[in-house]
């Protein structure tokens, strides 16, 4: 069974009251990463979501899919935004910064991160491929630098999942590097 992504309309995960930390089957809180990212790495992100809502069972929720986000970005109502965003942050149980070249022109992405650090969500950055710095209040939280310490990373949620909160059979099939291209290799470093 793969993740799923939380921000997706089709998702009969008790929609109406938006608890979706709980699974319906069993009751158990299930990792979910909450993607923060800038809208340019728009592809990066899915390309992440996937992998780890596949390779590492965990859901995500990548702001792109909802829909009633999208409509109060269409209406350019920032209250509506605001409490979309925050609504997305609160459900899930990770915050995951994505940082790019790009990442510096967010207005939301610091914005992100402060609520999830508020909200006592466990945050992380990810170095996107290229020449990035961090910035300090960046470095707040667990620092992922590539494709090596993105598994880590995951294996240490599903670790704590499993050990800690009692969640059952989270399937993991993370893919270690070979002489085949991995599936990030287009958005991550593999070394690091």
């Amino acid at each position: 069974m793969s993740g799923v992504n939380r921000a997706k309309p089709t998702l009969q995960l008790e929609s109406a009251n938006y608890n979706l930390n709980k699974s319906l089957s069993s009751g158990y809180e299930k990792p979910c990463i909450f993607l923060s990212h800038i809208y340019v790495d728009k592809k990066d992100a899915e390309q992440l979501a996937d992998y780890i809502m596949e390779k590492a069972d965990i859901d995500v929720y990548l702001d792109i899919y909802d829909q009633d986000l999208q409509n109060a970005v269409t209406l350019k109502d920032p209250s509506k935004i605001t409490a979309l965003i925050e609504r997305g942050i609160t459900n899930s149980t990770h915050a995951m910064c994505l940082i790019s070249e790009k990442t510096i022109n967010s207005w939301w992405v610091p914005y992100e991160l402060g609520y999830a650090k508020k909200a006592g969500k466990k945050i992380c950055s990810l170095k996107l491929k290229g020449n990035v710095e961090l910035p300090d209040f960046l470095k707040i939280g667990d620092l992922i630098y590539g494709t090596k310490s993105l598994n880590e990373y995951i294996q240490k949620i599903i670790t704590e999942a499993r050990l800690v909160k009692g969640v059952p059979n989270i399937n993991v099939s993370l893919e270690s590097h070979s002489s085949a291209n991995h599936s990030l290799d287009s958005v991550l470093d593999w070394n690091n």
